[in-house]
């Protein structure tokens, strides 16, 4: 899905994992443009390594991005300059979510990560819910909810040290 904002439009697609292309991308057209604007519309582009399914995620002047290649991406609003990547050890179908300052995501390996939502790589830290993650994340009354294939997990910063998981 693309994303609005700031008078910019964001969106990511291209690659197919199961045929084996992988020219995906992400670009930052400029929607005040009017008419035509595959080419004057377009403000920068930049490349992902693998198919994506991800929706973007801006915040703090960044854009967040997976792809299904295993990689989180951060890169500059404005410039569409890359500021970092994170390795996911598994494939990502859903899409970061941003909140709090951190980038929530979750992964097919089921693998669940939580890095600082800044400019700087940050990996706060990572949890193996040993399912797949296949949806994005959501917050709501101060806690992250996590569906894997087989149960949904309610993350609350001080509540427990333990992670209790609803059936």
């Amino acid at each position: 899905m693309p994303v609005f904002f700031e008078n910019r439009l964001f969106v990511a697609g291209g690659g197919d994992i199961w045929w084996g292309r992988n020219e995906a991308w992400l670009q930052c057209i400029d929607a005040t443009k009017s008419g035509d604007t595959t080419g004057a519309g377009a403000i920068w582009t930049y490349p992902v390594e693998r198919h994506v399914m991800s929706t973007p995620a801006i915040a703090g002047g960044l854009v967040f991005i997976a792809d299904a290649g295993r990689k989180l991406h951060c890169v500059d609003a404005a410039t569409g300059q890359p500021c970092w990547t994170q390795d996911l050890r598994g494939e990502v179908w859903a899409s970061p979510l941003v909140a709090d300052g951190k980038v929530y995501l979750g992964t097919r390996h089921g693998d669940f990560w939580i890095l600082a939502a800044k400019r700087e790589k940050e990996v706060l830290c990572s949890v193996e819910f040993g399912k797949p993650i296949s949806g994005t994340a959501t917050a709501a009354n101060g806690a992250v909810y996590v569906a894997t294939m087989a149960n949904l997990y309610a993350l609350k910063e001080g509540a427990h040290a333990e992670v209790a998981a609803a059936h």
